[in-house]
């Protein structure tokens, strides 16, 4: 139902996600030498015993999950409980995105400039239209629910 508020929160989620996906997270600055990080070039292994070595995509992992989060909870339109499940559920890994490249940058053992770029702007943004969404698809809850009250 794409005439519904949430409906266009969740598609404006989804393209911003997938503009995360190509804008640079990390700025560098070394000798007058510019380079950009994007997020699927945080190729950090966690010194974690089994699966360190494995997280090497985390943010082009959580980013692609949560952009499929939120198609399902778009096509959720008659079960609104289940859609607001899933917004949740679609907040988790944007979060986890944000804290791990958060994390990425400020453990970078580097002498060079780094700077946290717009790319992370994105995250928050994204955040903010999961939220919007949540808040009106509860509204349309609480309505059913008032008109059931007067049957």
């Amino acid at each position: 139902m794409i005439q519904r508020k949430q409906t266009l929160f969740l598609l404006f989620s989804i393209i911003i996600l997938v503009g995360y996906l190509f804008s640079p997270v990390i700025r560098v600055e070394d000798a007058g030498v510019v380079t950009n990080i994007f997020g699927y070039d945080l190729k950090k292994n966690i010194p974690f015993p089994i699966i360190g070595r494995y997280f090497v995509y985390i943010t082009l992992d959580a980013a692609i999950t949560a952009i499929v989060l939120n198609l399902i909870t778009i096509f959720l339109y008659k079960k609104r409980k289940w859609q607001m499940a899933f917004c949740w559920l679609s907040l988790i890994p944007v979060v986890f995105a944000f804290c791990f490249t958060y994390y990425h940058w400020a453990t970078t053992d580097s002498t060079s400039d780094t700077v946290f770029y717009y790319g992370n702007i994105s995250l928050g943004v994204s955040v903010v239209f999961i939220l919007l969404a949540w808040f009106f698809i509860k509204k349309d809850e609480e309505l059913v629910k008032s008109l059931d009250r007067l049957r």
